[in-house]
């Protein structure tokens, strides 16, 4: 029988070698044989997002109104701004369409009235206007656009007028218009009044003859008109009142011998009108002004038979 021929000691020194030896052969088998890594999966990469263009809208900023109009509220007669100084310039502002501008002067004797009207806004149309305050128009400027409006008008009364600024077209509120008046003395009187003195029953003019016209003046503030008349029958007459200047509104009164009221006719326009039935005797017509008169522009006054 054969046997190893190894020692004790160099069989303890190689047993511990073999055990490494074979443990690192071990880990490598192990290695080896042991699952594959998994290979890296590939992802797409995300597109690249382009935004939609977006509508840039520039918007003009909204002018915010920057005036400043110590006329308001001037939209009526009984608002308007005044007294208008002569030589004074104005400056106002039509804020819409409906926006009208009155302002208000005092004559207290005959004068050339002159307005004038500039700086409109480039895009707007105004006109100028000349009044009453019976709102009945003495002249008027309606030029095209935003040209000057210009007018010139010689009283022949006195008292108050209104001038009123309107838009034609268009307006502006941050663009102000300007209103300057000028006056000079009216010319002399033209008027002579044959009849005075006639301001009382007692002083009346007269007698007047059915179907003819009379013209004649309220010359100031105070004066009164009156004539007489004789009926020698029963008779339904029509008394006329015509020609009264714009300026001004007279009033006309019929009275009998007594004194006493018959009619009366106070419509506050240009014609007055009274037709009434009365028996005979005399009576007085009587022509008084409520506002203003004339000593250039007459009135007519006529009598006549009412139709029957």
């Amino acid at each position: 029988m054969r046997t190893s021929t190894l020692s004790a000691p160099l069989r303890s020194s190689i047993g511990p070698m073999l055990h490494s030896l074979l443990t690192v052969l071990a880990l490598l088998v192990l290695t080896a044989c042991g699952p594959a890594t998994p290979a890296p999966t590939w992802t797409a990469a995300p597109a690249e997002q382009t935004p939609l263009p977006t509508a840039t809208i520039e918007r003009s900023p909204t002018p915010t109104p920057s005036y400043d109009d110590p006329n308001e509220p001037n939209d009526s007669m009984l608002q308007a701004s005044g007294p208008l100084v002569p030589g004074q310039e104005y400056t106002g502002f039509i804020s819409e369409k409906d926006d009208l501008d009155f302002f208000y002067l005092e004559i207290e004797t005959p004068q050339i009235v002159s307005l004038s009207l500039t700086s409109i806004p480039q895009e707007a149309d105004y006109d100028l206007y000349l009044v009453t305050g019976e709102e009945d128009v003495l002249a008027d400027s309606a030029n095209s656009g935003p040209q000057e409006e210009r007018i010139e008008y010689t009283t022949s009364s006195v008292g108050v007028f209104y001038v009123l600024v309107l838009p034609f077209d268009n307006f502006s509120d941050t663009e102000s218009y300007k209103l300057l008046l000028e006056l000079s003395a009216a010319p002399t009187p033209s008027g002579e009044d044959t009849f005075e003195p006639n301001d009382t029953p007692e002083q009346a003019a007269g007698p007047l003859v059915l179907g003819q016209e009379y013209r004649s003046y309220i010359w100031d503030e105070g004066d009164v008109d009156v004539y007489f008349l004789q009926l020698d029958r029963a008779s339904s007459i029509q008394v006329n009142l015509t020609d009264i200047t714009t300026v001004a509104d007279y009033d006309l009164f019929l009275s009998n011998q007594a004194g006493d009221l018959v009619a009366s006719s106070t419509r506050a326009v240009d014609r007055e009108f009274i037709e009434q039935s009365l028996q005979p005797g005399t009576y007085y017509v009587t022509i008084k002004s409520f506002a203003g008169f004339s000593q250039n522009e007459p009135y007519t006054v006529r009598i006549d038979l009412a139709e029957p």
